[in-house]
């Protein structure tokens, strides 16, 4: 019964671990030319900067994107997206 009493302590633990490694984020802004845009942060350990790509694709649709800002070396990008056609 002993193992039972540590559970809720062992998840709490678990969870926060799994909260580091995976850390992004995505915030809504707008361009210096005025389009919707995005700052997408892909930090923490189970993230690569393709991560980040894919949820700039998937933010802006079947419209596209242009990168403003960032890189690999951060793994954050400022995002416009691309006008409708």
């Amino acid at each position: 019964m002993p193992m039972f009493r540590r559970l809720p302590e062992r998840v709490s633990v678990a969870l926060i671990a799994l909260a580091i490694a995976a850390c992004s984020s995505q915030h809504f802004t707008y361009a210096p030319d005025g389009r919707r845009g995005y700052v997408i942060t892909c930090g923490g350990f189970l993230n690569s900067f393709a991560s980040c790509l894919v949820k700039a694709g998937r933010a802006c649709g079947n419209n596209g994107y242009d990168t403003l800002k960032g890189g690999e070396d951060d793994r954050s990008i400022l995002i416009a997206c691309k006008a409708p056609r």
